[in-house]
């Protein structure tokens, strides 16, 4: 198996508010021994204000410090990322990270993020769990476009993760 020492490129995981993006890519980089940056906390860390409270300034004002982490963030390569479920909204944001990235669409199923996720700390679930099904249909087109490689994170977390770090071997 190739060494993964070698890693020149950064593993950028996409996919749905819930799908498991953000603990699949600790997990990764803490086996992987690569810095780990979450968009939405290098956003709030930045900004000193939460998600939410940024997005009460509107989506758009959001997607634009969305933008401009993702831009600051790609430059630290090798890492992994986790980007917002709707960075892939901006084709701008997906071009900077197919630069230098691995993508990948973590893809969980509906069902299992809506008994899973706590919705409170997401502004774009704030209307309930049907709003989730809409995201799904306007995004899921472009995860599939965008993604090198399709997760299905229907299984154990364990497993995901060792699934992901499966296939990086063979790619990386």
């Amino acid at each position: 198996m190739k060494n993964f020492k070698t890693i020149n490129k950064n593993i950028t995981l996409i996919g749905m508010p819930g799908s498991g993006k953000t603990s699949i890519g600790r997990e990764i980089a803490k086996i992987l021994s690569l810095p780990f940056y979450d968009i939405d906390e290098y956003i709030e860390n930045k900004e000193k204000e939460t998600v939410s409270t940024i997005f009460l300034k509107g989506e758009d004002y959001f997607r634009k410090l969305e933008s401009e982490a993702i831009e600051a963030v790609s430059k630290n390569c090798p890492s992994i990322i986790s980007t917002g479920g709707g960075s892939v909204k901006v084709s701008s944001n997906m071009e900077v990270l197919k630069r230098n990235s691995v993508i990948l669409f973590i893809n969980r199923p509906l069902e299992n993020i809506i008994n899973d996720i706590d919705i409170s700390g997401r502004p774009l679930l704030a209307d309930g769990t049907s709003r989730l099904y809409k995201l799904y249909e306007e995004r899921y087109h472009l995860y599939k476009k965008y993604s090198d490689i399709e997760i299905l994170n229907d299984q154990d977390f364990n497993m995901t993760v060792n699934k992901i770090i499966e296939l990086l071997h063979i790619l990386l």
